[in-house]
């Protein structure tokens, strides 16, 4: 905490930062205010203005001393004393804003914790940071936000009486992180934006100040703007009262800034909606391209489906008629079996089965088998009849009838006889060149190429 820097002198408050000006760009003490402070002082009018009674005296002008301030005279601490001792960084921002008027307004009125009531003849506790009359300009300095209270400022401004009021808070006041800066705009509603005072001591060269407002930005969240910032020294003020930055008033700078942040949240507006609908259009294609390989499948599944029932109709289809011909061979066969002694009965005709295959009956033993199984078969008036080969070997009847048979061939050999039933023989042509085949085709099949 800072040391004590304020005292009473006849019902007003005098602040430590009245012993403070600029010159020529330079923070000194004032000698007139110091030479001025220290009369009361040796007066015995300068007392603590907790109202315990306790005089006060001036420590300043020593370029040595660390802080400007007021102390209890020695001998007369009074023990209900409870003054409250101001922060630093409070006392600091008043120095440095007393040398901001000095240097700017040039006037020679400037007084600092101007209760209301002098301004307008009523008991309250508010006062200005810093008034001149002369100038129709008043500063209100705002260390803590929570000081900033409806009433307080309805006051000041009801008060005024064409007095300018300048509002200024400590920077560590701003910001808002999205949230709605409840105390900081209401100063922008009555002044159009708010000042926050950076200082890191009590040099008036060194204080910095930012013009800022607060808005809503696109998604509602309430953002804090810099307009304008830069050295205390820069800003300046009109004989109105009104502050100006860069040759510019900052009301102006303020308009400029404001529609320049709705320019921003329109672009803002307009990118997102651009955006939305790009990706709407990418969400559309996305999902088309999703129905479309859904519809590929589906119809992949559909023809997969089809080709299955297709085979398993067409697999069935084949097994039935597997089963209709294996059924049918059966039925042949059953009936060949059934009929193979009447088929033996007429020599005109080759007794075949199912599968084409040529049965001969042995005229000796009476087997019927495949003519694979006999020695000699066929002939005029025996088609179908001949000697197995077990006769021929051990039946001398069927020998000796073999080998007649056979010299009996050979003697009445005629190349247009068929050897195998008699028939005649005749000169056709066919796919693989001319042949001689039997006329009894096709219960005949016997022939032979021609060269």
């Amino acid at each position: 905490m800072a040391q004590r820097t304020v005292a009473l002198c006849k019902g007003k408050i005098i602040g430590i930062e009245t012993v403070y000006t600029v010159v020529n760009g330079r923070q000194i003490n004032i000698p007139e205010k110091l030479k001025e402070l220290r009369t009361k002082s040796r007066n015995n009018e300068l007392f603590c203005p907790c109202g315990c009674g306790g005089n006060l005296i001036l420590v300043a002008g020593d370029k040595n001393l660390r802080e400007q301030h007021f102390r209890i005279r020695d001998g007369s601490f009074n023990q209900d004393c409870n003054v409250i001792t101001e922060g630093k960084t409070s006392v600091d921002s008043k120095i440095v804003l007393k040398c901001w008027l000095d240097d700017k307004l040039k006037a020679t009125d400037i007084e600092s914790r101007v209760p209301i009531y002098a301004v307008d003849d009523i008991n309250r506790s508010y006062e200005f940071s810093f008034l001149s009359k002369s100038r129709k300009t008043a500063i209100s300095y705002c260390h803590e936000r929570v000081n900033l209270s409806d009433e307080k400022l309805s006051i000041l401004e009801s008060n005024s009486q064409g007095i300018h009021i300048i509002y200024i808070v400590d920077h560590k006041n701003g910001g808002c992180e999205g949230q709605y800066p409840e105390s900081l705009m209401k100063i922008q509603h009555r002044q159009g934006y708010c000042l926050l005072l950076t200082v890191d001591s009590a040099n008036y060269n060194t204080a910095e100040m930012q013009a800022v407002f607060y808005a809503q930005d696109i998604d509602g969240l309430w953002q804090e703007v810099v307009f304008a910032e830069g050295l205390l020294r820069d800003f300046n003020i009109k004989d109105d009262g009104q502050v100006i930055y860069a040759d510019e008033l900052l009301s102006d700078k303020l308009s400029e800034a404001m529609e320049k942040f709705s320019l921003g949240k329109e672009r803002e507006k307009a990118r997102r909606a651009e955006e939305e609908k790009r990706y709407a259009e990418n969400l559309k294609k996305v999902l088309e391209q999703e129905e479309y390989i859904r519809e590929k499948c589906r119809k992949r599944q559909e023809e997969a489906e089809q080709e299955r029932k297709r085979q398993a109709e067409e697999a069935e289809k084949q097994r039935l008629e597997r089963e209709q011909w294996e059924a049918e061979k059966r039925q042949r066969e059953e009936d060949f079996k059934r009929n193979m002694e009447s088929n033996f009965s007429q020599q005109e005709t080759q007794v075949r089965d199912a599968n084409g295959n040529r049965w001969i009956k042995c005229e000796f033993c009476g087997k019927i088998a495949m003519e694979r199984d006999f020695s000699s078969y066929g002939g005029k008036g025996h088609i179908n009849l001949g000697t197995c080969k077990d006769c021929s070997v051990s039946n001398p009847a069927a020998a000796q009838k073999v080998e007649e048979q056979t010299a009996k061939i050979h003697m009445k050999y005629d190349p247009d006889i068929c050897p195998e039933c008699g028939g005649r023989l005749r000169e056709r042509s066919g796919q693989y060149g001319r042949f001689k085949g039997c006329s009894n085709y096709p219960a005949c099949r016997y022939k032979y190429s021609i060269r």
